[in-house]
């Protein structure tokens, strides 16, 4: 969980400076797990994403994801339109629509 922290938060610096992140490993373990980076957009200014309990729009907010920030999250989508997404107050895995996403790092950890 540690680690999802701090490269959320080393991507996010990244990401608001404008830099490039380069991550290497010598050998990537037969059980390496991918995850990416997502820039938050669709957002206004003074707003928050919501993260849901379960993909549907009408589920209960679990956290909120401050638009400046990125936020870590399966590559793949959970279902036809959200993505499963670490959020940033309660570290709380919960639900975002890909319309509020845009991916800007692939992870293999």
């Amino acid at each position: 969980m540690i680690f999802k922290r701090l490269a959320g938060t080393f991507t996010a610096a990244a990401i608001a400076s404008g830099g490039f992140v380069a991550l290497g490993t010598a050998a990537t373990p037969a059980h390496a797990e991918t995850v990416c980076a997502y820039k938050v957009r669709n957002v206004p200014s003074g707003n928050y994403l919501n993260v849901r309990r379960k993909p549907k729009k009408t589920s209960k907010v679990v956290d909120q994801i401050d638009p400046r920030y990125a936020v870590l999250g399966q590559c793949k989508l959970a279902t036809a339109n959200w993505r499963a997404v670490q959020g940033h107050k309660t570290i709380t895995t919960g639900y975002v629509h890909k319309r509020y996403l845009k991916k800007v790092l692939k992870i293999t950890r």
